[in-house]
């Protein structure tokens, strides 16, 4: 059997290594490598289809939930697979909800990297078995005290706002990185402040990671 997989990574080894990982699963398989969000466009519109793309979410010019729809604008039938190594308890559903059919944590091994590959070919959503456990996990432990995360009450914008302040980018870095006013960034910021109870970037940064990998 023969497809097509372009692996999107900013990150040579990140897509050599996952090349290989591709090459044994299929070996029939033709391996496109790109870099951004914009050659993996060209790959889209370049006339052969595509069967699976393996897409890290911070990628030059991608670097948001809107990647997803702009991928199916292209080519609605293609499988996204995300890869990344943003904790899949904040990320995983948001990405499964706006389209994409699996999400991949990057120090996943290689048996599970096929196992994702297969699911998704096929036609069905991928959850790592780990976080399987920790959404049932959360269900029985719903009306316990001390389990809430304050990141599942943001909205996607919200989220994706505050995922790149606490990467240390300013108000103008992630206007641009969003295509949004930077006004729309402050007053996004505000609202994050407010809903973490923090006064400054390094709160923020410390309360985001302590809340991205509960």
């Amino acid at each position: 059997m023969s497809i097509h997989v372009v692996i999107v990574d900013d990150h040579s080894s990140v897509r050599v290594g996952m090349k290989y990982i591709v090459y044994e699963w299929m070996p029939k398989s033709h391996v496109s490598l790109v870099d951004d969000m914009q050659e993996l466009l060209h790959v889209l519109t370049s006339g052969k289809p595509v069967d699976i793309v393996i897409l890290d979410i911070d990628i030059p010019g991608g670097n948001n939930l809107q990647m997803i729809k702009t991928i199916r604008d292209v080519q609605k039938d293609v499988r996204i697979l995300m890869h990344s190594a943003s904790d899949e308890l904040v990320y995983a559903l948001r990405y499964i909800d706006l389209g994409a059919d699996g999400y991949l944590q990057k120090d996943s091994d290689e048996s599970e990297i096929k196992a994702a590959l297969d699911t998704v070919l096929h036609g069905k959503k991928y959850l790592s078995p780990g976080l399987k456990d920790s959404l049932l996990q959360s269900r029985l432990n719903l009306g316990s005290v001390g389990t809430a995360n304050p990141l599942d009450d943001f909205s996607n914008r919200e989220l994706e706002v505050c995922r790149l302040l606490a990467q240390g980018k300013g108000v103008t870095e992630v206007a641009e990185a969003l295509f949004i006013h930077t006004s729309t960034v402050g007053t996004y910021k505000a609202k994050i402040y407010d809903k973490l109870g923090v006064r400054n970037v390094k709160e923020l940064i410390d309360k985001f990671r302590l809340y991205e990998v509960t």
